[in-house]
């Protein structure tokens, strides 16, 4: 009988250490996880504590597409700027993507096909909720924000005024230095400019806001502001304030001395000489210009007291007139009697007889007289006559104690 062959010391030691091998890699298999760099993952797939590149997925070495691990960051990076990374779903051969984000420097940061929602990341609602940050232009500090001020506002934030422009989504308002505004536009309740629709030189066109007052402005003295309706593009205006004040219908200013008069509600207002009521459209009072001197049996006409009328049509004419009278400064001269008459057109419409006692103090004549007029011209003047007594003196001068004048209203007729 053979004997069987003895083994060596080497052998069982080789045996032993396959058998514990054999023993780790069947534990570790059951427990499903798998260490690089590490010798207890607790993990499927389990990496060292330590920064730097962790997987390449294309590259052997220096710039590739991979993984990585920096403090507080995980990186995910392609080989170069030109190498852009996408989102999306199927295969890489038949690759649908939902967003791209590029790496070239330029304008364009990030490409998303489809919406963004965003949601608030903060229980904290006082600074509001969802929205972007936005950097200056030079990166050098934030310049403002966009997105959600609370349960009810979107909007703006930056500057002195914090929201500044907000929309309010539940009613569907916009409001410019208002947070609550309670109009399709609104503006804060503060005096001054609101809105600016050309800036100019000297001025604005806009409107703004006063103490009890709605301002509404052209940009220089020689602009209009004008009311109307647009057509195809085309401005037709219907009334116009004129920078000096006056007012312009339909492009029509009128004359001096018409009136405004409404055509009801089937037609535009237009300016008339002959108004609907009998109104005064012209009222002119004329002063005196001389001192002048009437002896006895003597008459003449009082200096500056005449005018010449033009009617357009037949008219009533009220002519009333004062003139300051003096007697001589003679206690016993006795007294001057006078008539003082309205000429017209050269003819005398009779007189109104003053008495006057020397010595004493001034004193005024005064009358009136109504005349129908046809239309045409016509020459007013007032007349004084000596009749008896010391010289008629009629103070006219400036200034005086009873001032001398004549006044005429014309009433056109219908």
């Amino acid at each position: 009988m053979s004997a069987k062959p003895i083994l060596g010391f080497k052998s069982i030691i080789m045996k032993l250490q396959f058998f514990i091998a054999a023993l780790f890699f069947l534990t570790s298999t059951r427990a499903q996880n798998v260490g690089i760099g590490t010798a207890t993952p607790g993990f499927p797939l389990n990496f060292a504590n330590t920064i730097g590149d962790k997987i390449s997925l294309y590259g052997n070495s220096g710039n590739h597409y991979g993984f990585g691990i920096q403090n507080s960051l995980l990186q995910i990076h392609t080989d170069a700027s030109v190498s852009n990374i996408a989102f999306g779903y199927g295969s890489s051969a038949g690759f649908t993507e939902r967003m791209r984000i590029l790496n070239s420097l330029g304008y364009d940061g990030m490409i998303l096909n489809g919406r963004l929602v965003l949601r608030n990341g903060s229980a904290d609602l006082v600074g509001g909720g969802a929205g972007v940050w936005l950097y200056k232009a030079d990166n050098s500090v934030l310049l403002g924000f966009m997105g959600a001020q609370n349960n009810q506002n979107i909007g703006f934030f930056g500057g002195p005024a914090g929201w500044g422009f907000t929309y309010d989504a539940v009613n569907s308002r916009v409001g410019i230095g208002n947070n609550n505004p309670n109009a399709p536009l609104a503006f804060p309740a503060a005096l001054g400019k609101k809105i600016t629709l050309y800036p100019g030189a000297t001025g604005d066109v806009g409107l703004a806001v006063a103490g009890n007052r709605l301002q509404i402005y052209a940009d220089n003295p020689n602009a209009d502001v004008a009311i109307g309706y647009d057509a195809a593009g085309t401005f037709n205006e219907r009334f116009a304030v004129k920078p000096n004040g006056a007012l312009a219908v339909n492009g029509n200013t009128g004359i001096a001395g018409q009136f405004l008069q409404s055509n009801g509600s089937g037609s535009a207002g237009t300016w008339v000489n002959n108004p609907v009521s009998d109104i005064y459209v012209q009222t002119e009072e004329i002063a005196a210009t001389a001192l002048i001197v009437i002896p006895q049996t003597q008459s003449g006409e009082v200096p500056g007291l005449s005018k010449t009328l033009v009617l357009s049509k037949n008219s009533k004419v009220v002519v009333r007139f004062q003139v300051q009278a003096e007697g001589v400064t003679c206690g016993f001269c006795g007294s001057t009697t006078y008539d003082m008459s309205i000429i017209l057109n050269g003819a005398n419409t009779g007189f109104i007889r003053h008495t006057i006692q020397n010595g004493t103090s001034a004193g005024t004549a005064a009358g009136m007289r109504i005349f129908t007029l046809s239309a045409g011209t016509h020459t007013i003047a007032i007349r004084a006559s000596n009749l008896s007594g010391p010289d008629l003196r009629l103070a006219l001068s400036t200034p005086t104690v009873y001032p001398s004048f004549m006044s005429i209203e014309v009433i056109p007729q219908n």
